[in-house]
């Protein structure tokens, strides 16, 4: 499932982080057992974990706008089985 070329999470909310960077594209969902999806997204220049140390101590600085429109997009990426 996982390359070097891809980050997965199980966590919908660092998903939206990753999404509003506008750095990563989201490539797919998968759907596990228990309603549980991992989210797959391309990281060809392995830029996933420095957003997330970035959003994590604070340094990571996204519009609302952004961080809102991913949200939204992910819940209806969620919830439509897309």
């Amino acid at each position: 499932m996982e390359n070097s070329n891809e980050y997965c999470t199980k966590d919908f909310y660092l998903s939206c982080v990753l999404r509003s960077s506008k750095k990563l594209q989201l490539k797919e969902l998968i759907r596990n057992k228990g309603n549980i999806v991992t989210f797959v997204f391309k990281d060809p220049d392995s830029m996933a974990e420095e957003i997330i140390k970035k959003h994590w101590s604070g340094e990571n600085k996204v519009s609302s706008r952004d961080l809102i429109e991913a949200i939204n997009e992910l819940k209806t990426r969620l919830f439509s089985g897309i």
